[in-house]
């Protein structure tokens, strides 16, 4: 009884402090926008072209940050709900990755390289709004965990039955102590330059949910220094 009402203390103060986190972090671009929009309602930069093109990007940005933060909440929604059902239908691997890089190119803070492969036949039977997020999850902290500049591959291969989606970076790299930790609600690896980056441990375990819901598996190859290779597959029909 001990012990069980120690792990609920210790999942309360978690979700006290991921509350207090994502409400100061929704409170940043909020205020970001704000200022921008100020500065060119009342500060006359409506008249300098450069100044105007300046708070138009910085106000993309933040509104990109605050979309990214507000999908965080909704994966946390999907994982709290264990009666979650796939919307399973026809869907097209190759669009799903070219979609997301075409996107990542768009958004992305950093230098950013991609190289990927396409299936000649990427039709499966998968849920696409919940398989996209997935990937996307993946691609999010390849990009996040790599240096100034980051190399990223998305490699799809097909075996009978089976599809695989292969995430590598160029990134940090995760301890092999860390590796089954890290598909843990709220888990952050707790050492090393991981600290520098910002996150609150719900991506991951929100891509092991989907992939288990669609009856697969979600690894990881990574050693300090050497990059993360993440290898989502589930059934190709």
């Amino acid at each position: 009884m001990l012990r069980t009402i120690l792990r609920q203390k210790r999942l309360s103060e978690v979700r006290n402090d991921f509350i207090n986190n994502m409400t100061h972090e929704l409170k940043t671009p909020i205020a970001t926008v704000s200022a921008a929009v100020e500065a060119l309602e009342r500060f006359n930069a409506l008249a300098d072209p450069q100044k105007t093109a300046n708070y138009l990007r910085i106000s993309r940005q933040e509104l990109q940050r605050l979309g990214d933060l507000v999908e965080k909440v909704l994966h946390i929604a999907a994982e709290e709900k264990e009666d979650l059902v796939l919307q399973t239908e026809t869907t097209d691997l190759n669009d799903i990755i070219s979609e997301i890089i075409s996107n990542h190119r768009l958004k992305s803070g950093k230098k950013t390289d991609f190289t990927y492969t396409m299936l000649s036949d990427p039709l499966i039977k998968a849920d696409p709004s919940h398989l996209t997020n997935a990937i996307n999850n993946l691609v999010d902290n390849a990009i996040k965990y790599s240096g100034e500049h980051a190399e990223i591959s998305i490699l799809l291969a097909r075996r009978p039955g089976w599809v695989r989606i292969s995430v590598i970076d160029n990134g940090i790299g995760i301890p092999y102590s860390y590796h089954n930790s890290i598909f843990e609600k709220f888990f952050r690896v707790p050492s090393g330059n991981l600290h520098n980056v910002k996150g609150f441990g719900l991506g991951l375990s929100y891509v092991k949910k989907i992939a288990e819901k669609h009856g697969g598996t979600i690894k990881v190859k990574s050693e300090p220094e050497k990059g993360s290779e993440f290898q989502l597959e589930i059934p190709a029909a």
